[in-house]
């Protein structure tokens, strides 16, 4: 690993000892020189993690003696809650950074992570970055700082990827992507088949008589997920050449917003209501996910227009009669669980697919 991932790695192992009771206060810890011969680092990249649990009062350092185990109270109140026994049975770690999750995706996928890395014997650290990069990042360094074995990521892309990311693939931390690939980096991804999904889609539409649809999508347009229900769309649409496609986008809607309840209900409808204007002689909008696709039903209905929507995912099938979508269904359940198992093989050395799709459905 480099300097500033490897100094954060010792301070975690260390500090994961420290709890468990492996150093118990007055021990000494190793040295400088031990720990980088045992790490293969520098001796400034030691002593930088060894003046980090000195900040932090875990231990205590003597010029000439070493660094020696405090006994402070959040120490003792462990403690005095567990006993040695099952401090040093707590369970291993895997991080989880999310940029968002909603009813209609991504709290089934959070719910099956969270359930087969129970069941693989490892407890789950979440944070959502909410599609902030700098959020992303500290999700990720305090998913190591608590020495976090391995990582499920779904990232907040942009049009350049996470550095912090790239250099852990260069360090060849344990990573797995969810739902959105990083193209030509070497980080295994479990997913749905977007482009077959939103191809599927489009061909389900001109099937029904729609001669000319229109695909929108939002300010996440960057993300691989999107550009591949673009494609899909694009490609369904050329191979009739009596039907015509035509692509938009409503910018000012933020599928990651930190309050989503709240966006959808104070959402300006006059922006979805230009792009039906300006698409007037669309039959169908292919819509890039459900809770748009909601706002467009809205939308639609007080303007007293009838057009037919597509879209991705969708809430509980028990309140889905309310809304007459066609949409892709994608197995949540299944993607978690994947992601678990292709992160607990790759923390185990084993060579795990580059793509891992999963199977979906098209409800109607």
């Amino acid at each position: 690993m480099g300097k500033t991932i490897m100094y954060e790695q010792i301070y975690s192992d260390l500090l994961n000892k420290i709890r468990r009771g492996v150093f118990a206060p007055g021990d000494k810890l190793p040295s400088e020189k031990e720990l980088s011969e045992e790490y293969g680092v520098s001796r400034i990249t030691s002593k930088r993690a060894l003046d980090m649990l000195a900040e932090n009062q875990y231990i205590t350092r003597s010029r000439g003696k070493g660094s020696f185990v405090t006994g402070n109270q959040s120490d003792a109140f462990t403690r005095n809650v567990f006993s040695k026994e099952e401090t040093i049975l707590k369970r291993p770690l895997i991080g989880i950074v999310f940029d968002t999750f909603g009813s209609d995706f991504g709290s089934g996928l959070l719910r099956s992570i969270e359930l087969e890395c129970r069941k693989k014997g490892y407890d789950m650290l979440f944070r959502c970055s909410y599609g902030n990069i700098e959020e992303e990042n500290e999700a990720i360094r305090r998913a190591l700082l608590l020495g976090a074995q391995g990582l499920i990521l779904m990232c907040a892309q942009g049009e350049v990827y996470n550095s912090m990311i790239l250099q852990l693939v260069v360090d060849k931390f344990p990573m797995v992507l969810i739902d959105r690939q990083m193209k030509g980096i070497p980080i295994p991804c479990v997913k749905t088949d977007n482009y077959s999904a939103s191809k599927k889609l489009t061909q389900i539409l001109i099937s029904r008589g729609h001669k000319k649809i229109c695909f929108v999508s939002h300010s996440f347009s960057n993300t691989s997920t999107i550009n591949e229900r673009h494609n899909g769309f694009v490609d369904g649409i050329m191979e009739h050449e009596d039907v015509n496609g035509v692509i938009d986008e409503i910018k000012c809607y933020d599928p990651a917003s930190e309050d989503t309840v709240r966006e959808k209900i104070h959402f300006d409808p006059s922006e979805i209501m230009k792009v039906i204007q300006k698409n007037a002689d669309c039959t169908a909008f292919l819509i890039v996910e459900f809770q748009m696709g909601a706002l467009f039903g809205r939308a639609l209905k007080s303007m007293n227009l009838k057009k037919e929507i597509a879209v991705f995912d969708c809430l509980s099938e028990a309140y889905m009669d309310e809304y007459d979508f066609v949409y892709v269904k994608q197995n949540e359940n299944s993607m978690g669980i994947q992601a678990v198992q292709a992160l607990c093989a790759v923390m185990e050395g084993e060579a795990v697919e580059d793509v891992i799709n999963i199977p979906y459905n098209i409800m109607m």
